[in-house]
């Protein structure tokens, strides 16, 4: 399913010929989805989810028949329209942000990657960087920066030229109003929400997001395996996460809806460290039975806690995206990059946040380099 969704990905940009033909075909490939079958409070910590984490609190595959082949004439229309439409990109706005701002350099290929201001999002700059250097880019870093709020209009302004984002929240941040949360139609929604002057490349695979986590003992007891199966035990389960779960539209209101899964307020606990090591040990100890906690949390495999799936897709996916701005998208920053989204999965990512966060001491570029040499992006593509 991802080599299909990159082919079409590679066929709607590769050529850089603009935002209204990138939506034919996602609209075309969003129609074909739709014809196949679906299968008590705690000490606070901070919140690495807010202002530092540009993610919202906000993964199994639902089965579907084979996707189906546009008819000729749909096909023989996108491609016309791939060849009739350019979209022109705009200048850089006016600098708003704390980086100051910057002008942009003719060189397509020098670029100032940044990062938000926590470690997963540094290993994935790291990658981008490296990638990109071993494939005769110029390569500047900003990591760190922090929220969106900064460096969104620090991408616009030029002050960076591309950083990773994640579709779901990032969907969140142009367009509060948006419900939908299926990978697709969020990447359909996303292109169309985005301005002129900002592009998302080639999502990966790896997904960072929401999840009902419980410990192994729980599901074996219970013979657990997707949120659907809790919540026949609804009145057993004391639910841990964040305060604002409890009313979010994709937290319990939204378990509720999609799954039947019924937490009482009495057994709803909050904890408010974002899935972090609070959340962890109240599971660990039975004071909750069931966590919100991110899907790539090192806690996961550390403490052989399990993920129940979620089918009908409760939670807005978290697939890592480059976001780049539209003046520095070219065909062979797309080519480095989406050969790395290709091979970027969630357990690379819940390793690579292991490394780091372990008593190992490894650094993101130093996880970031052991994950290029392992996947070959070490050497120019084309010779690995």
């Amino acid at each position: 399913m991802v080599t299909a969704r990159l082919s079409l990905h590679r066929l709607i940009t590769g050529s850089d010929v603009g935002i209204a033909a990138h939506l034919a075909i996602l609209a075309l490939r969003s129609r074909e989805g739709n014809n196949q079958t679906s299968n008590g409070s705690v000490t606070e910590a901070p919140h690495w989810l807010g202002s530092n984490r540009p993610r919202e609190r906000t993964t199994m595959m639902r089965m579907a028949a084979p996707p189906r082949r546009p008819a000729p004439t749909v096909l023989a229309a996108v491609i016309t329209t791939l060849a009739a439409t350019v979209v022109a990109t705009t200048a850089g706005c006016g600098s708003s942000d704390p980086l100051g701002g910057g002008s942009i350099s003719g060189d397509l290929k020098s670029v100032v990657i940044g990062s938000a201001d926590f470690p997963e999002s540094k290993i994935v700059g790291e990658i981008y960087a490296h990638a990109l250097t071993a494939n005769g880019f110029t390569v500047g870093r900003q990591f760190g920066i922090g929220s969106r709020e900064t460096y969104i209009p620090a991408l616009r302004d030029h002050s960076i030229d591309l950083i990773p984002e994640y579709t779901g929240t990032l969907l969140q941040y142009f367009d509060p109003a948006s419900t939908v949360t299926r990978p697709e139609q969020v990447e359909l929604a996303l292109v169309r929400t985005l301005p002129g002057d900002l592009s998302i490349l080639t999502p990966a695979s790896a997904d960072d997001t929401d999840t009902v986590t419980v410990t192994a003992a729980t599901a074996q007891k219970w013979n657990l395996r997707s949120i659907a199966d809790l919540a026949g035990h609804s009145a057993e389960v004391k639910f841990g996460a964040p305060s604002e779960f409890a009313n979010r539209a994709q937290g319990l209101p939204g378990l509720k809806a999609s799954y039947g899964l019924d937490i009482k307020p009495d057994n709803f606990v909050s904890i408010s460290d974002g899935g972090g090591p609070a959340t962890v040990r109240a599971l660990l100890d039975g004071t909750v039975t069931a966590a919100n906690i991110f899907s790539t949390s090192p806690a996961i495999p550390q403490n052989n806690l399990v993920v129940l799936a979620d089918p009908k897709h409760n939670f807005l996916p978290g697939n890592v995206v480059p976001l780049v701005n539209s003046q520095k998208k070219s065909d062979p920053l797309k080519k480095v990059l989406d050969a790395v989204s290709a091979r970027l999965t969630t357990r690379d990512l819940t390793e690579l946040n292991t490394a780091v966060s372990g008593n190992s001491g490894v650094d993101p570029d130093e996880a970031a380099r052991d994950w290029l040499r392992a996947n070959g992006f070490d050497k120019p593509i084309g010779t690995r």
